[in-house]
């Protein structure tokens, strides 16, 4: 367990780290590069974390915690399950702008080999945003006006629109990739919309 003291030393380290990470890239950041950037020992900063890969999947975790944070906060400000559904698109669009999102992808580029249980903690970053969408999508499900047979189903599938149009975000600015990601939820509540 650890102290206060501890805990404000990982804080310290994670929020150097996020930004040797952002100046270089993952794979050309190394321990020796955190040791110089941090002004940590590498014994501290292994005490802290296993490697340079549990180092960068506590950031990216820590990021996910922060913004699954700012949503909730968001959420209240959204009465309807369609505000909530563009809320949440909107949210997941401004992101975008986050620049670990990059990393964070040639991080995931890097670990197809990795052991079964670090797989499985990817996979269960992966799938928070999920959750979120799922608690909308079954909170929908009690509104007459919508046909929801699986709330979890849907929200896969609503995780794949988003991840899948994501690939925009090189190409178009946020407000135009808001108008895309819109467009995308108007097609999708049109097809839910009972006959």
């Amino acid at each position: 367990m650890s102290t206060p003291k501890g805990q404000q030393k990982r804080e310290f380290i994670l929020e150097r780290a996020k930004d040797l990470f952002i100046q270089k890239g993952y794979a050309a950041t190394s321990m020796e590069d955190l040791v110089h950037f941090t002004g940590i020992s590498k014994g501290s900063i292994y005490y802290h974390f296993e490697n340079k890969e549990d180092l960068f999947f506590r950031l990216i975790e820590k990021n996910s915690l922060e913004w699954e944070s700012q949503w909730r906060e968001k959420e209240k400000n959204y009465g309807t399950f369609s505000e909530k559904i563009y809320g949440i698109t909107d949210h997941y669009v401004s992101d975008f702008q986050n620049p670990l999102i990059k990393i964070s992808e040639e991080f995931f580029l890097s670990q197809p080999q990795r052991a079964e249980d670090f797989r499985n903690d990817l996979l269960q970053l992966v799938r928070r945003p999920r959750a979120i969408y799922e608690e909308i999508f079954t909170e929908a499900a009690k509104v007459e006006a919508f046909s929801i047979d699986s709330p979890r189903e849907l929200a896969i599938i609503f995780s794949g629109l988003l991840d899948g149009l994501g690939t925009i975000y090189y190409e178009y600015s946020e407000t135009e990739c808001k108008k895309f990601y819109h467009a995308s939820v108007t097609c999708l509540l049109n097809g839910m919309l009972k006959k």
